[in-house]
């Protein structure tokens, strides 16, 4: 028996108050099916994401919650020093300056719209069940605050904090190998009942900020898709719509470079640059750390290079580069779109947005279109040095600009004879039948895709 959720009058007092008239709750509907998994129906897109914030809200209202503390500097006051780790990151990246220097241009009136609905459904849900709320003075929360939690989770996700963390501990070792999610698109000519087949089987943990929540959404703006998001996601990250359907795993090229700075042996805080003496610029972090029932102030100082963020260890001063806090403004209303799309064309079109700055996408529709992409924003750096290992930080030639090479020129496969596209977050060049795999020499190798495989490629390799 399905259970039903309307939103109540109270919610409707609460919208005027929040500046957003035109969200009417009474026209939203969320209805749960036996699983507990939200249906939300409503005439907008901007009403839909209300009722995706406001259902979120009651599932997971915590988790919720610790993916906008972090981008607010406060989740080490509930989470102790583990909340530490993420308000250090966000803060560090500078996720908040990128959102308020590119949010006017960067997003578009109608996705800011659904960023409104969205945040209004938080603020109202907050102020319902302040019992709920884990530290006081966090809301109403903002649009650029959600779009601040993209920015740190793509980050995340493009590991640029493996690099800052080795640079602490000494040990500047560039590459890991991604583990988990399984993504596998098979098209009608390799099915016995003649059926387009995708596989969504990303890995996340089962609880947590970086939990799946799953959901099916439905507007009549032509916003329709069941899938799931972490909690405090504006639209779904992964799943299907009535035409077609994709899912991600992580990937691992080079998304972040490290550089060994030359410093001024008479001079503190200057380093060498084409000959030149500079001055790092010092930034101070504060926050405080919950332990017990005590909070304890703690700060730490965090320089900038002009190669971008940079610390200090035994060794002396390493700067990191990394396009995560460059572009990444752009991937909520990249996914949105996504969301939207009808058709391959539409999709593609999504993918040149280029705000999802990493991720493999395995994509199959009803057109039995099957696609894969080594996905990522790749800057262009100069061949002569080799980017897998600790760069020369006193030359302009290793400092890439923000201009990454464009989504056509990364390695994808679109319908291949053999019917089937892959990837278990092994190489790029291990995506189908041998035969039609993408040559890595037809690719730049300054992008540093790797070429291992894994257990779970060579397991499916002799399924297929």
């Amino acid at each position: 028996m399905l259970m039903r959720s309307i939103l109540t009058i109270f919610l409707l007092l609460c919208i005027p108050y929040f500046g957003l008239t035109q969200i009417n709750p009474d026209q939203i509907e969320i209805i749960r099916d036996q699983w507990g998994v939200p249906h939300i129906y409503a005439k907008t897109d901007a009403e839909v994401a209300y009722g995706l914030a406001w259902a979120t809200g009651e599932d997971d209202f915590k988790s919720m919650q610790e993916n906008l503390l972090s981008v607010k500097g406060r989740l080490a006051e509930v989470k102790g020093i583990k909340g530490a780790i993420f308000d250090f990151f966000a803060y560090a990246i500078e996720s908040k300056a990128l959102v308020d220097r590119k949010y006017d241009t960067d997003i578009s009136p109608e996705f800011k719209k659904v960023l409104e609905g969205y945040t209004a459904g938080v603020n109202a849900y907050a102020a319902k069940h302040p019992e709920e709320v884990l530290l006081k003075g966090v809301f109403p929360v903002s649009t650029k605050d959600v779009l601040q939690g993209y920015v740190l989770n793509l980050t995340l996700l493009s590991g640029a904090h493996n690099s800052m963390a080795k640079i602490f501990n000494r040990n500047i070792k560039r590459y890991e190998k991604p583990e988990g999610s399984n993504g596998i698109a098979i098209s009608s000519n390799k099915t016995t009942d003649g059926k387009t087949y995708l596989a969504v089987n990303s890995h996340q943990p089962l609880e947590g900020p970086f939990s799946w929540y799953e959901a099916h959404v439905e507007s009549e703006e032509g916003w329709k898709m069941i899938g799931a998001n972490f909690p405090g996601g504006v639209s779904l990250f992964v799943g299907a719509t009535p035409n077609l359907g994709w899912t991600h795993t992580v990937n691992a090229p080079d998304f972040c470079d490290v550089y060994k700075l030359e410093m001024n042996p008479d001079e503190k805080y200057q380093y060498k640059f084409d000959g030149k003496w500079e001055t790092l610029e010092k930034r101070v972090f504060r926050t405080k750390v919950k332990f017990g029932f005590i909070k304890f102030p703690y700060k730490r100082t965090i320089y900038k290079s002009k190669y971008g963020l940079t610390f200090k260890n035994k060794d002396g001063f390493y700067s990191v580069r990394f396009p995560g806090n460059m572009t990444t403004v752009k991937a909520a209303e990249q996914w949105f779109e996504m969301n939207k799309s009808q058709n391959y064309t539409e999709f593609r079109k999504a993918l040149d947005v280029q705000g999802i700055g990493c991720t493999n996408i395995i994509y199959a529709d009803k057109e039995d279109n099957i696609f894969y992409i080594g996905n990522g924003n790749f800057p262009y750096r100069n061949p002569k040095y080799d980017w897998k290992n600790v760069l020369p930080g006193n030359t302009s030639e290793t400092l890439w600009e923000e201009k990454f090479y464009p989504v056509d020129s990364l390695a994808f496969i679109l319908n291949p004879k053999s019917g089937y596209v892959f990837n278990t977050n092994n190489t790029p060049f291990n995506a189908t039948a041998p035969s039609e795999n993408i040559d890595s020499n037809s690719i730049n190798s300054t992008m540093g895709y790797f070429k291992y495989d894994n257990n779970r490629s060579k397991r499916f390799e002799y399924l297929i």
